[in-house]
């Protein structure tokens, strides 16, 4: 009787880990394909939904380009007081201070609690890069390691629209941002050997 209750546990168990599976690519679908004008309608489903409820909106957020910069900020503000563990909400946070001039302390502090809160998200991690490279000259010696760490994890699972947002930072990047990023991948070995061709860091990419 023991075995048959222990199995019965276990099947219960896989198909909740196959439901929390599946939720997370439906979101994950609906995330690659929203945009500013249809954002709210495609990520309604998952607003209150407590697996991915948080990552929607900040998604929702972050796509929404018809609010104030305030009105983001605090938005972003109350998001985190809903969910301060989500990596998403604190780079929404940092987004929202970026755009409202806040200092760039406060700016890096927000970017380094989602690096810490978010470290495995590769979706987030791309995403997190793609926000703070163009701010590397401004940054400490700790958030630019945090955004290597990022383009680490990240590459690799960026989806095509979020590599191509990243090469084009790249490419945008001043000389001297670009020459301390391709050190620092260096650094980090084959992995970041890789990166460094693949998004556009090689001497002759930057020469063209």
């Amino acid at each position: 009787m023991s075995r048959i209750a222990t199995a019965v546990v276990v099947i219960a168990l896989c198909m909740a880990a196959m439901a929390a599976a599946a939720r997370v690519l439906s979101f994950g679908l609906a995330d690659l394909s929203a945009e500013a004008r249809t954002a709210r309608k495609t990520l309604a489903p998952f607003l209150d939904d407590p697996m991915v409820g948080t990552l929607a909106r900040a998604r929702l957020l972050e796509l929404d380009a018809g609010a104030s910069d305030e009105a983001r900020r605090e938005r972003a503000r109350n998001l985190l007081t809903r969910a301060p563990l989500s990596g998403g909400a604190w780079l929404a946070y940092a987004q929202a201070g970026f755009d409202t001039d806040e200092p760039m302390a406060k700016v890096e502090r927000a970017l380094l609690m989602s690096a810490l809160v978010g470290r495995n998200e590769g979706w987030l991690m791309a995403r997190r890069a793609a926000f703070a490279i163009p701010l590397w000259p401004q940054l400490s010696a700790a958030a630019r390691r945090s955004i290597v760490d990022d383009l680490l994890g990240g590459w690799a699972g960026a989806t095509g629209a979020d590599r191509e947002a990243l090469v084009t930072i790249v490419y945008l990047s001043p000389d001297q941002t670009k020459t301390e990023m391709r050190e620092a991948l260096l650094r980090a070995g084959a992995a970041g050997e890789t990166i460094i061709v693949e998004i556009g860091l090689t001497p002759a990419a930057r020469e063209r």
